[in-house]
């Protein structure tokens, strides 16, 4: 068939590969002048006028369908009887080469494919289209500008799935797809088959290449259907050891005859992937060695040969202390240094001193033929993790490297703490940290609890198209400005942050006296913007005032969210919790709005003014809300309709006072 033209334009040149579908040719496209190749489909796959029209379609779709991991379709037509697609010409090989050759491929070569092809099938399922015979002999690893990009073949013939009702499997190509990469409800014809089952298809390419097996077998497949088999039928860490539990947990739901237990979407499938590849990648342990006899790293690779091959160490080298500093500012990763004392231009012992300054988490073993106790003493009071003398024992210099290496793991580990404890403690009060360590004993402490508190929303009014109008690190600096002036006056009364959300934060008061605090923390918070912004004018960052909701009662504090996903969020719920961000929604600037039946529990206390009938987000039924004005027996000047408060310098602050008795919103 080499010559044969096809469409009237394509010459075939060579055949590339086959099958009982039909055949892959290498082409030349004479009129573009370019090498393309063409999928040559058995006419009986179209062997009715509706099955031509379905063709037809999928394939303008696909070819209209651009992404880098998927091969590019140029033309599609009939040559005669005999179905045509042409397609971009690769250079590389097939998965299914790549398997037969090499058996099995590391996990992190897995996790790279995988989030090639999960990102070509995203947006294929976005697409609506479901590819149905996803297998190794599908995915093409090309090679392209040096380097290897996945693509997915055979997107000529897919299932969309918006296809035509009168349209049926069979009278498209009955079964379509390779029995050992089918789903369950794929191989029961299920016409309700949607992406999902290229999902599970991709999990046993996945499981294939990571242990050289399929993870059932064709005996298995009845009981798969009648749900009386769960595979794998073989663990994949049963196969290969280092894999570990994790992965046998990511197939278990891969791979779950039922779709609505598997991932959702290939993105998230390769998301869980890679995110146990990289939890489980074993980084090799960075050693500098220091010693000037020049027969020293010969020995030590001989010595290391194995652990240099299983990436478990990594050797550098230098000839004193100053070409080890260097090195050591250059590496800032370095974990271990084994240095000699003896050396030319800076010895072992003043190295050890500096070295120090350079990473202090690194530790330091003298290694020495000098090992007389005034060297031992003074290395050891410089700092020295251990002293070994030569003639090296290598299996007990083997044993001070996996001591010393795992100290220091454990050094940076809590380092790491420290400074994650020190950002978090930026984002979360210290008294909300306190109420999260009870989520370190275990998950019976995530039940929650029940608590009386008080709850303060606060916003800021007028704020939304200040963000439309200013550049983003202008907005975020004017609300910091704004939260630094009244949040000091809450927290300074025992009321803890609870979250910022956007313009608006909410605090929480949970002491003995927590209700007396909170109105005297909301009144002392009006009172600090109102007089910034009496005193500054039009320069002051109080721009907005406060429009405030407050109210109490029991509400339920907890860690929700999904452990299982390292992700939760200490919060709480309640009808305080509610009632005060209803409140502060209606507000107007500079009142503190509470509810009937909480201005009745603190009148003797605080004089309220009714600030008349408010209907609540949540609800079509106005509800008689009042403004607190102040401590009984303590001055204030009440506003009232829309007069506006005037400081004793004649200076108007930018925002409304309190509304009379019935007014409205």
């Amino acid at each position: 068939m080499s010559g044969r033209q096809v469409g009237g334009r394509y010459v075939l040149e060579r055949k590339i590969a086959g099958g009982g579908m039909g055949a892959i040719w290498a082409a030349r496209d004479p009129q573009l002048g370019r090498a393309v190749a063409i999928k040559l489909t058995t006419s009986h796959r179209l062997s009715s006028d509706a099955a031509r029209r379905q063709f037809e379609k999928e394939a303008k779709a696909i070819a209209q369908f651009h992404h880098p991991n998927v091969v590019q379709i140029h033309d599609f037509g009939l040559d005669g009887d005999e179905p045509y697609i042409v397609m971009e010409l690769l250079e590389g090989e097939d998965l299914e080469s790549r398997l037969k050759r090499r058996e099995r491929l590391p996990p992190a070569h897995v996790s790279q494919l995988l989030t090639q092809v999960a990102r070509a099938l995203a947006a294929a399922h976005t697409a609506n289209i479901v590819h149905r015979d996803l297998k190794p002999a599908n995915l093409f690893i090309a090679r392209i500008d040096g380097q290897e990009v996945l693509k997915i073949l055979d997107f000529g013939l897919v299932r969309l799935k918006s296809r035509s009702p009168d349209i049926t499997p069979e009278s498209m190509d009955g079964m379509v797809g390779t029995l050992r990469y089918m789903s369950p409800e794929q191989i029961r014809g299920d016409h309700e088959l949607d992406h999902r089952s290229d999902l599970w298809s991709i999990a046993v390419v996945i499981f294939r290449a990571l242990t050289g097996k399929f993870p059932f077998t064709l005996d298995s497949v009845g009981p798969l259907l009648n749900g009386t088999f769960f595979p794998p039928d073989t663990l994949a860490s049963s196969l290969v050891p280092d894999l570990g539990p994790e992965v046998d947990r990511f197939f278990s739901r891969a791979l779950h005859p039922d779709p609505a237990q598997r991932f959702q979407s290939a993105q998230e499938m390769a998301a869980v992937f890679a995110s146990i590849v990289t939890a489980g990648r074993r980084q090799a342990a960075k050693i500098l060695v220091v010693d000037d006899e020049p027969d020293v790293e010969m020995l030590l690779r001989q010595a290391f040969r194995r652990q240099i091959r299983d990436s478990v160490y990594e050797l550098s080298f230098a000839s004193d202390g100053e070409d080890a500093l260097e090195k050591v500012r250059q590496n800032p990763d370095l974990d271990v240094i084994l240095t000699d004392i003896n050396m030319p231009r800076m010895d072992g012992l003043e190295f050890l001193s500096r070295v120090g300054e350079v990473n202090p988490l690194v530790k330091v073993i003298i290694v020495s033929a000098y090992s007389d106790m005034t060297n031992i003493r003074t290395a050891m009071n410089r700092g020295a993790y251990d002293f070994l003398t030569k003639p090296l024992d290598f299996q007990d210099l083997e044993a001070t490297l996996s001591k010393t290496l795992k100290h220091v793991a454990e050094a940076r580990q809590m380092m790491r703490s420290i400074e994650e404890n020190a950002l978090l403690r930026m984002f979360v009060q210290s008294t909300v940290l306190e109420r999260l360590r009870p989520l370190t004993q275990g998950p019976d402490s995530l039940a929650g609890e029940k608590t009386e508190a008080t709850v303060v929303f606060v916003r800021l009014q007028d704020f939304t198209p200040v963000v439309r109008q200013i550049p983003p690190e202008a907005v975020i600096q004017r609300l910091n400005e704004h939260f630094q002036v009244f949040l000091p006056e809450l927290t300074s009364r025992n009321g803890a942050v609870d979250r910022f959300l956007g313009d608006a934060v909410r605090v929480v008061f949970r002491s003995t006296d927590h209700l007396r605090q909170a109105m005297e923390a909301c009144l002392a918070a009006r009172e600090q913007l109102r007089s910034l912004a009496a005193s500054r004018g039009g320069a002051s960052p109080a721009l907005h005032g406060l429009c405030i909701g407050l109210d109490s009662g029991d509400v339920v504090l907890g860690g929700l969210g999904s452990p299982e996903l390292g992700r939760l969020d200490y919060t709480m719920l309640g009808e305080a919790v509610d009632n005060s961000a209803r409140l502060a929604s209606v507000a107007s600037p500079g009142e503190i709005l509470v509810t009937d039946r909480l201005r009745q529990r603190v009148s003797l206390e605080f004089e309220c003014l009714n600030a008349g009938a408010r209907i609540l987000p949540g609800s079509n039924v106005p509800s008689p809300v009042h403004d607190v004005l102040g401590r009984r027996g303590t001055a204030f000047s009440p506003t009232s309709g829309s007069d506006v408060t005037q400081t004793q310098d004649g200076a108007t602050p930018p925002y409304r006072g309190a509304r009379a008795a019935g007014s409205g919103r």
